[in-house]
């Protein structure tokens, strides 16, 4: 059997950092990019202290995180790495002095805006002149459930941190011809709520079908697979080992949901632990 793993489409990305640029604007004056309440180096109790630069700092925060997200060509991730770790140098140069501090900070939110507008611009030329017919655009619901897996940590008064974009993978779960989509919240980081996405239960992973409108339907486990028979496409979660009466101890637990003509109905079985 084939299994299939299918990334976060280019329409959901960039949805997702169209909204976020949108926002910008509104961060408080006071945030910053880091937890003031661990500054320790001279540069990081500056920007803490001053409004100006924690302002200058929330604003690179967020085009960091837009930027971060974006696909390059291979050999820019390194550059893009390097322009990042350059200006925390020059950052930690400039020490306390207010006067150093803003114009690196208005210099490199610069440097980002055009970075992100010049990068979407040849994603989008890249698009447009390689369709793919067989590749529709991300259905509005799970566009909106992606955006509630972003809103959560913060509801849960934490902070994401690196990846902030749930793992996406698609395929024809319900047999109607048309993709489903399962959201993986697995690689989301919270920073000051640690069980907002997951637990000793396992994680949020959220189903949406086609047949249902894409109302969502959520799973705990981790793990997703998506696995391709011969007639029907099933997906495979490693889940909490209660749900296998009798498993040992080293033993796991796995759901295979398979769509039975109305719904998916989970079959549970033992397997040696991945």
């Amino acid at each position: 059997m084939k299994r299939t793993a299918l990334g976060c489409g280019f329409g959901l990305l960039a949805g997702l950092l169209m909204g976020l640029l949108l926002g910008l604007g509104a961060a408080p004056a006071r945030a910053a990019s880091f937890d003031c309440g661990k500054a320790q180096t001279p540069d990081e109790r500056a920007v803490c202290a001053d409004p100006t630069l924690s302002s200058l700092d929330s604003e690179m925060g967020g085009l960091w995180f837009s930027y971060s997200r974006l696909q390059l060509m291979m050999g820019a991730n390194g550059d893009r790495r390097d322009a990042a770790r350059a200006f925390l140098d020059a950052r930690a140069k400039c020490g306390g002095a207010v006067a150093c501090l803003v114009p690196l900070y208005r210099e490199r939110n610069a440097v980002l805006r055009q970075q992100i507008a010049a990068t979407l611009a040849d994603l989008t030329q890249q698009a447009n002149a390689a369709p793919v017919a067989d590749a529709p655009p991300i259905p509005e619901p799970v566009m909106n459930e992606a955006s509630a897996f972003l809103a959560q940590c913060r509801d849960f008064g934490g902070v994401l941190q690196g990846n902030a974009a749930p793992e996406t993978m698609s395929a024809d779960l319900d047999h109607d011809g048309r993709p489903d989509y399962v959201l993986n919240a697995q690689n989301l980081r919270c920073d000051g709520a640690a069980t907002a996405y997951c637990a000793n239960d396992g994680c949020d992973i959220s189903v949406s079908l086609s047949s249902a409108g894409y109302a969502p339907l959520k799973l705990r486990g981790v793990r997703p697979t998506l696995v391709q028979g011969t007639d029907l496409t099933t997906l495979d979660l490693w889940v909490d080992r209660s749900q296998c009466a009798g498993a040992a101890p080293n033993a796991a637990c796995w759901a295979s949901w398979r769509w039975d003509g109305a719904a998916l109905v989970p079959s549970y079985a033992v397997r040696p632990a991945p």
